[in-house]
């Protein structure tokens, strides 16, 4: 089997992919297991929120990373029996939480979280999806004044970058949301935030919008990438297919595909659950998170969704759903109206970096192109990835450098013959 572009992963960031280069004309073909948007995207929080601007990794994350380790109630989890997977990796995410590179990953993610509104409702109006977004902004919440306190550094580069925010007090926070429950103190709403109200819907959408232009799709995986002259030959559960050009999307399946070829990607899995309650219209209005807590409740078409939580772990390693039923309790403090009981157990593997940064590049001439290591951001970022590969795929460039988000300079490329475009 021949095409002239396969796309290795059909999560937001590969389909948005998809959908600027086949406006540029190529021919895809999009290649995954599990189908349109039913991996990490499938699972996401809801949340587009272009106010994401600060990496995970900040000045004295150690420290607080060992206090995490001793609370079992702590957002972050490391799955002991494969820590080979992440020893190094938290090493880069110490290294990441210097002032100076925190800095530069907060300009560099505005710098794409500016630009990702624009993309997402073109995106939408494009496929007549405009129906799931919601522009109500993304609301989070304090219930202890003191982590308020300490967030002010973060609100003073919302006010340095002009990023549109309103600083509640409880009062005002029990006029915006009135189903909140008592004791929380602050709030922020991000007020330029979308609510997407179905994650897997959307992106099923935007597969049947490629698909009726042309794109061609393999419900397969794939096992090995290889160079074959100037071509690429994947080795797939349904044979071998020979691209002209390759778009590695897959997330943390990324990371294996392209190290044969000496590319070094510093990706691990970051594992996120989600459970739903059943469907409560106008219970809340936008997606909210509890900062304290570190869970989110967000309205979605099929039910209330409560997601939080980041396991270290390895892809093909079992799920631990005990983890996120321990915060159903807080999720029934954070909205006391919740009726019912949460089913339909989900976990998905969102690729992470040390610096938070996705890893957005064009190697071999442009012939080998990259979009990955999103982490928490992926469903925010997608639409807005999509634009800037295709302007790499073309050689017509970006509109703004995309030297942060080239493969990272800690871990070279093994092959330089690959540093191309």
């Amino acid at each position: 089997m021949q095409t002239d572009l396969a796309i290795i992963g059909s999560g937001i960031v590969g389909l948005s992919c998809a959908f600027h280069l086949q406006r540029q004309g190529a021919r895809c073909l999009l290649i995954d297991p599990k189908g349109a948007g039913q991996g990490a995207s499938f699972g996401n929080a809801g949340a587009i929120s272009f106010g994401n601007i600060f990496p995970q990794a900040t000045p004295g994350v150690a420290w607080q990373g060992l206090r995490m380790l001793l609370d079992a109630d702590a957002p972050l989890k490391l799955d002991w029996r494969v820590w080979p997977e992440w020893l190094a990796w938290l090493r880069s995410f110490v290294r990441a939480g210097d002032a100076r590179q925190v800095e530069r990953a907060i300009l560099a993610l505005h710098a794409i979280n500016l630009q990702s509104r624009a993309a997402w409702l073109e995106l939408a109006e494009a496929i007549g999806a405009l129906d799931l977004l919601a522009e109500n902004g993304y609301l989070h919440v304090y219930s202890e004044a003191a982590n308020f306190s300490a967030d002010a550094w973060k609100r003073r580069w919302f006010e340095r970058l002009g990023i549109r925010h309103r600083v509640l007090d409880a009062r005002q926070l029990s006029t915006l949301e009135p189903a909140l429950g008592a004791g929380f103190s602050h709030g922020v709403l991000q007020e330029d935030s979308l609510g997407l109200r179905d994650p897997g819907g959307f992106c099923q959408r935007l597969a049947d919008a490629l698909k009726r232009q042309g794109a061609e799709t393999l419900p397969a995986r794939v096992h090995d990438l290889k160079r074959a002259g100037r071509a690429y030959v994947l080795s797939t559960d349904h044979g071998e297919i020979q691209a002209e050009r390759v778009l590695v999307a897959a997330g943390v399946h990324s990371k294996p595909l392209l190290a044969p070829l000496g590319v070094k990607l510093p990706i691990i899995a970051g594992r996120g659950y989600h459970r739903m309650f059943p469907p409560q219209a106008g219970l809340l209005r936008r997606p909210t998170l509890w900062i304290e807590r570190h869970i989110v409740l967000s309205p979605m078409r099929t039910g209330m969704r409560l997601a939080g939580l980041k396991e270290l772990t390895r892809a093909d390693r079992p799920p631990r759903h005990s983890y996120l039923e321990r915060r159903i309790t807080d999720a029934r403090r954070l909205c006391p109206g919740l009726i019912g009981e949460p089913t339909d157990p989900w976990f998905g593997d969102r690729p992470v970096t040390p610096d938070s940064l996705p890893i957005i590049d064009a190697l071999d001439e442009g012939r080998l192109l990259i979009a990955t290591g999103h982490g928490h951001l992926g469903m925010t970022q997608g639409p807005i990835t999509g634009r800037w590969i295709a302007g790499l795929a073309a050689g017509s460039g970006t509109c703004l450098p995309l030297a942060p988000f080239a493969v990272r300079p800690w871990e070279p490329l093994n092959n330089p013959s690959l540093r191309g475009a």
